[in-house]
């Protein structure tokens, strides 16, 4: 599938000399190993290819799209092969986004709410396949909405000790597998001037998706999400940059604990483990200062607080995880300015370092 989509979109790249001469942007493809490390993952090994690209005759008016693939194996033993594409149309009349992968996935469970303890931690092994795909039509300048898909299915799932002792299978809902089939909808407003490192302007958006067991989802669900983002430009030349992130998921009915709202990870929450809280509902936020110190270097410091929550009622400002941390950034394009972030973050009794490409929101 990934070897088809490649080739799918490979016809972009060709221009006549003309049309080269007239456009400044100019293709290119990023070799890069994958040579990174999350809490999650343990270090990194592996392969990444990452092409950043406009179709032909696209103008300054469009931004730049790109494909991530990756091939990686983990300390973990965790293998992961996954296409990211995000593909902007000339004049941005269309938007195209999506998310594959397939995953064996040794992962760390703590169960489910807003107050499990690090001795709850077991070990969960699965294997997932995930499709997910968008397709946005723009409405005005900046302004999208479409259908989206997404299909996921997780099984051959077992637990263990943290020292490698088989346990039963809990009793959370989907742990014995599950399969995750929703459509929904979304709206999306996006004045980035680049998806990849953006400098200003913002992007804000919302969508709905539902799991109905009549498309064969066997734990039927729906979900809420709220994305905004703002990027303030400190000064002209973009070197100082002040980023700020709100997060709200909200799901009802009956999800998978693995399809539940979580806190924490590589993007936001940083320092806590991907999914070390998880419930029905999870409100993040987070800041951040961009600093571009010389050349293609860089640094930056944040800060966030979140929580997750089962009825509203029983929200509790006094269990709110706070992190914060630094890192430094590496420009590895500087035609089109694409980082390689080192992030250290610091939680309640936790911490996390990451190396990973492009920055966390």
């Amino acid at each position: 599938m990934i070897t088809a989509v490649f080739f799918l979109v490979n016809p972009l790249f060709a221009q006549d000399s003309a049309t080269v001469r007239e456009a400044p942007y100019q293709n290119k493809i990023l070799f890069l190993p994958a040579l990174g490390t999350t809490p999650e993952t343990g270090f990194i090994f592996g392969a990444v290819i990452v092409p950043q690209f406009k179709p032909a005759g696209a103008g300054p008016e469009t931004r730049s799209s790109s494909l991530f693939f990756s091939g990686i194996y983990t300390t973990k033993n965790q293998i992961l092969l996954s296409l990211l594409s995000d593909i902007i149309l000339s004049e941005e009349e269309w938007v195209f986004n999506g998310n594959y992968f397939t995953n064996y996935f040794p992962n760390s469970y703590w169960g489910i709410g807003p107050v499990t303890t690090d001795s709850d931690e077991i070990n969960v092994l699965f294997t997932q396949v995930h499709i997910e795909q968008t397709a946005l039509k723009k409405v005005r300048r900046g302004l999208f909405t479409g259908p989206f898909l997404r299909w996921s299915k997780v099984f051959n799932l077992s637990y263990e000790e943290t020292d490698g002792n088989e346990l039963p299978v809990p009793d959370d809902r989907g742990a014995n597998g599950s399969v995750s089939t929703g459509i929904g909808w979304m709206g999306r407003w996006d004045l980035r001037d680049s998806n990849m490192t953006p400098t200003h302007n913002h992007f804000v958006e919302f969508s709905f998706l539902a799991n109905p067991s009549v498309l064969g989802s066997t734990d039927p669900y729906t979900s809420f999400l709220f994305d905004a983002r703002k990027y303030i430009q400190m000064n002209r030349n973009g070197w100082s940059v002040l980023a700020f992130q709100g997060l709200f998921r909200s799901v009802s009915g009956s999800p998978p604990f693995l399809d539940m709202s979580e806190l924490g990870g590589a993007m936001i929450g940083r320092g806590y483990y991907a999914g070390r809280y998880r419930d029905l509902n999870a409100a993040q936020i987070q800041s951040e200062l961009r600093q571009n110190l010389l050349g293609r270097l860089g640094f930056t410091v944040f800060g966030a607080l979140g929580e997750v929550w089962n009825r509203y009622e029983d929200f509790n400002l006094s269990s709110v995880k706070w992190s914060a941390g630094a890192g430094l950034r590496f420009n590895v394009n500087k035609d089109d300015p694409t980082n390689i972030r080192i992030d250290f973050g610091l939680g309640r009794g936790t911490s996390g370092f990451y190396i990973q490409f492009g920055e966390a929101f």
